[in-house]
């Protein structure tokens, strides 16, 4: 997990995959909304819809290490997020890729060595592997994104896109 900082201090905890489509959408949305909402403390926790060994597309736990490394590297989480999404959905590179994803930390501001090094050793694996289980087994939620803030939750459903208006009408109750 990891927080990035508003103004003020509302907190809301976000939970999505680099690897899924409508999270791609949603912390795209989220990120356009925040703009209008600054005073949300925003705790981001990346996840894995199919962690390894399961058979999946493409495997994401690699792109939510490097977030939590940009993160700690004091680079810019929300371009990290633009930056992975774009690369995987609309450059249909490979996320799983250290390399690539070390390249994409240094454009937002972190390190590249020091995020290639976080990567190959592994650092922020065991992280990885407590997200997975808090999303799946302790909060058993059916999909992400999934966005939280105290007892409110803005939970996603199999197959389902949340919309931008659903998200701005949980922000804007909160």
């Amino acid at each position: 997990m990891q927080t990035t900082n508003f103004p003020a201090r509302k907190p809301l905890t976000v939970y999505f995959d680099y690897s899924c489509p409508y999270c791609f959408h949603g912390v795209s949305d989220l990120l356009e909304l925040l703009k209008e909402y600054p005073y949300f403390s925003v705790t981001w926790v990346p996840c894995e819809a199919h962690p390894l060994p399961e058979p999946a597309w493409v495997h994401s736990g690699l792109a939510g290490q490097a977030m939590l490394a940009v993160s700690a590297l004091g680079g810019n989480v929300e371009n990290f997020h633009e930056a992975v999404f774009f690369a995987l959905f609309r450059e249909k590179k490979r996320i799983d890729s250290s390399r690539l994803l070390a390249d994409l930390a240094a454009a937002c501001g972190a390190d590249a060595d020091k995020a290639l090094e976080a990567l190959d050793s592994g650092r922020y694996k065991a992280d990885m592997e407590k997200n997975n289980r808090l999303v799946w087994s302790i909060r058993r939620f059916e999909a992400v994104p999934c966005y939280e803030s105290g007892s409110r939750l803005l939970a996603s459903h199999e197959d389902v896109l949340l919309s931008k208006e659903e998200l701005a009408g949980f922000l804007r109750q909160l």
